[in-house]
């Protein structure tokens, strides 16, 4: 089975539980179909694949009862009930309490920047109940007393197009390449680039779309094409278009997310990471702890306060903006050329700061 009928089924077996469970009575194969594409789940399917579900959900410990009802159409057709407490499980419709639902729609700002993605729909079904089980009057006291709560900044609401989304999310799913109308920082306008991409990157309330350049659009040294194996991030905010290709390619064997346990943001470069030793003064070594500053340090406390970061992986471009912004409270002890670097930098502000005295001065 490939991974686009991998995924898909899944989605669909999930849906069936929920659907059997809340069921009164067997349910034939057109019905469910017809629930599922109600739930949106689905377009078109045959029986057969809904026959695969249900040996599938059978095959993982649920009790499905076969039995026969009449259609609408008065004939005899198969049909199937999920028995509770039967078989190698127990099963009971999953309850959701009003308090549960109440806490998500407290922290649903947690969850804006999800809005327009395929996660969304199913947050939002749930929160839907909330309006089917309390009063308004009880929202509206929810909502008043919601200001203990304080998310900041606070996400945009929906922005991404369902047809971008849909696409992309479709790409990933199916291992398809996917040509995409992007504007980098660089660009004054978009421009067509084909990715093959592994995964959506939720950071700082932005979503990426986190991929390797296609073969045909990697950069070519000399005459041969060099296979660049850094994986970028896309903003979704700055895609225009996306385009899935019929072109399949082979997911990458480390995750994205076992990529990013090197990185202080999402940065990845080609250039291999680097071991970096750092100083952090007493008024900010709690700080740096806390944080933390990189994902993978290592500290060392010294007697006078200070502590030293030991950083085994980490790139010159991620990391130098980040000790800027500790300004005199960081040192860079080890590369050697990152601290010379540093010192270049430093000289370089302090000689801007200079001649800018000058000229108040002057005037």
């Amino acid at each position: 089975m490939d991974s686009l009928n991998r995924h898909e089924q899944l989605l669909r077996v999930f849906h069936l539980i929920d659907i059997l469970c809340a069921a009164r009575q067997p349910l034939s194969a057109v019905e469910m179909k017809e629930m599922l594409r109600e739930r949106g789940v689905i377009e078109e399917m045959s029986d057969k694949n809904i026959r695969r579900d249900i040996d599938f959900l059978q095959k993982f410990g649920y009790a499905l009862r076969p039995t026969e009802k009449l259609s609408s159409r008065g004939r005899q057709v198969k049909a199937w009930a999920l028995e509770v407490g039967r078989g190698r499980r127990d099963l009971a419709t999953p309850p959701v309490s009003l308090p549960e639902l109440f806490s998500l729609a407290v922290a649903r700002d947690f969850l804006m920047p999800l809005a327009g993605t395929f996660y969304w729909r199913g947050i939002s079904q749930l929160l839907g109940r909330v309006e089917r089980i309390a009063t308004p009057e009880l929202l509206e006291y929810v909502g008043r007393h919601k200001e203990g709560l304080v998310v900041h900044p606070r996400p945009a609401a929906a922005k991404y197009p369902a047809r971008v989304l849909g696409a992309i999310n479709r790409a990933i799913r199916n291992s398809q390449e996917l040509a995409i109308r992007y504007t980098s920082l660089s660009d004054e306008s978009p421009r067509t680039q084909r990715i093959e991409p592994e995964a959506l990157v939720l950071y700082h309330g932005s979503i990426y779309v986190a991929a390797y350049r296609a073969p045909n659009s990697r950069r070519k040294v000399g005459s041969s094409t060099a296979a660049s194996e850094a994986v970028r991030f896309f903003k979704l905010d700055r895609v225009a278009d996306a385009r899935v290709s019929a072109r399949k390619f082979t997911p990458r064997e480390r995750s994205v997310e076992t990529l990013l346990a090197d990185s202080i943001t999402i940065y990845r470069s080609d250039a291999p990471p680097r071991k970096y030793r750092i100083r952090i003064s007493a008024s900010r070594a709690r700080w740096a702890q806390e944080k933390p500053f990189h994902p993978r340090q290592k500290i060392r406390p010294e007697a006078n306060g200070d502590i030293i970061l030991d950083i085994d992986r980490a790139w010159d471009e991620e990391m130098i903006p980040h000790l800027l912004g500790l300004a005199d409270c960081a040192e860079v002890l080890e590369p050697a050329d990152v601290r010379e670097r540093m010192l270049a930098i430093a000289q370089g502000i302090a000689a801007k700061y200079a001649a800018k005295g000058a000229v108040l001065k002057t005037r």
